[in-house]
């Protein structure tokens, strides 16, 4: 039975690719475009500047939640002003699970989050897809080139993640209103068993390349092409991988972009790392990464020149220094790309931790005004927002490169 549902599993995602190629081929758009790098300006410190000294984390606080839980937080900045998406309800899966939003005004520095109020609930997506709609998961949100900002949920209408769709919205300029589009077909042959987590990454031409996951079976990671209309144009299947999911996705530079991949096998902890070109028309080969994951969600992020990456690891709270697969969701922490070929990563410093029972997952990020903002889950009670600062950042990483190539000239 088990060798007939594996047989199964590898036809499926076979078809799957086929129908992506196929697609991809048939295509009359323009499909490759620059990839778009955001214009945030980070301001450098300087030897004779007061911000020389700064402490790693600028700010934290918890957002307000009358939900008993909150989970899987969603962040973008526009016109001075902070937004986080979050999904909450009595627990995750639950019917009675709503999307919620909450803003941070910038501007102010004692500003606080305002009280989340409901932007989408399953029956409001069921009166809009035509589809019925039982429980919500995963919001994501960004901007495209042309300052749009999009929004993609996950929503189930049978059974549990396996069996999900995507959904796609546009907001309204003031961030007040969503306005649907449409349910992504993905699949011809029931086009479901997909799931998003991660910000698309934005094309030059007002376009985006959405990176979501199969779910059923054997997890693997896709990328979606997006016109600057908001259309779908292709599906592409990126790699070969197995039980990898959630995949993030980030420009290195107009050409070249980097993707890492979270693991859904808590035993076979390896991860992986991959590189494009030509505007994501060429994949190169998966490289094994020196991090290791354990079933949780993780998030690529570039600041200036570097890339840094956010991640559960166990070994950094000193809770579980012996015991690192328990600890898995307990510590979250900031590692920098020291090798941008064979991806691996070195330790920054850590951003949170939770006690035993705790948790700190699930990282959404967005730049604003030199401030890497993040946004994650707290406990399973709420969304925590923790703001770094990008200058202490930098700073940390510089001074990490020198002492390494110091290190390197003394081994000679």
């Amino acid at each position: 039975m088990l060798k007939i549902l594996n047989f199964y599993a590898f036809c499926c995602a076979a078809i799957i690719m086929l129908c992506s190629f196929i697609k991809h081929n048939n295509s009359k758009h323009e499909i490759y475009s620059p990839f778009f790098i955001t214009q945030t300006k980070i301001t450098q410190a300087t030897h004779n500047t007061p911000d020389k000294n700064l402490p790693f984390i600028a700010t934290q606080s918890l957002l307000p939640n009358k939900e008993l839980s909150a989970h899987a937080s969603a962040i973008v900045a526009k016109d001075s002003k902070l937004m986080t998406l979050f999904y909450a309800g009595t627990r995750e899966g639950a019917f009675d699970v709503k999307i919620y939003q909450s803003f941070l005004d910038t501007k102010t520095l004692d500003s606080k989050w305002s009280e989340p109020l409901v932007l989408l609930t399953p029956e409001r997506l069921t009166s809009l897809s035509g589809r019925y709609v039982k429980k919500l998961g995963n919001p994501i949100v960004f901007k495209d080139s042309r300052d749009r900002v999009h929004l993609f949920v996950v929503g189930v209408s049978l059974g549990g993640w396996a069996t999900s769709r995507i959904y796609q919205f546009y907001f309204s300029d003031d961030l007040a209103t969503i306005h649907y589009v449409r349910e992504l077909h993905l699949n011809p042959f029931g086009n479901y068993s997909h799931l998003v987590r991660t910000p698309a990454l934005p094309l030059e031409n007002g376009g985006f390349i959405l990176a979501f996951s199969h779910e059923m079976w054997h997890k693997f990671p896709l990328i979606a092409f997006f016109d600057e209309n908001g259309n779908m144009l292709t599906t592409k299947a990126i790699n070969h991988l197995k039980a990898q999911l959630q995949p993030s996705i980030i420009a290195l530079n107009e050409k070249e972009c980097a993707a890492f991949y979270r693991t859904n096998n808590r035993y076979n902890t390896n991860t992986y790392y991959q590189t494009c070109e030509n505007y994501a028309k060429t994949w190169h080969n998966i490289e094994t990464s020196n991090m290791k994951n354990y079933d949780s969600s993780i998030l690529l992020v570039k600041l200036g020149d570097e890339v840094v990456l956010i991640t559960n690891d166990g070994k950094h709270n000193p809770i579980w220094q012996n015991d690192t697969k328990k600890g898995d969701r307990q510590s979250l922490s900031l590692y920098y790309l020291a090798d941008k070929i064979k991806g691996q990563f070195v330790y920054i410093d850590t951003i949170d931790t939770a006690k035993k029972g705790g948790e700190v997952s699930y990282p959404a990020a967005i730049l604003d005004n030199n401030l890497l903002h993040i946004t994650y889950t707290y406990n399973r009670k709420t969304i925590k927002h923790t703001a770094l600062n990008i200058n202490a950042i930098l700073e940390k990483i510089e001074s990490m490169r020198k002492d390494s190539m110091q290190q390197i000239k003394g081994g000679k």
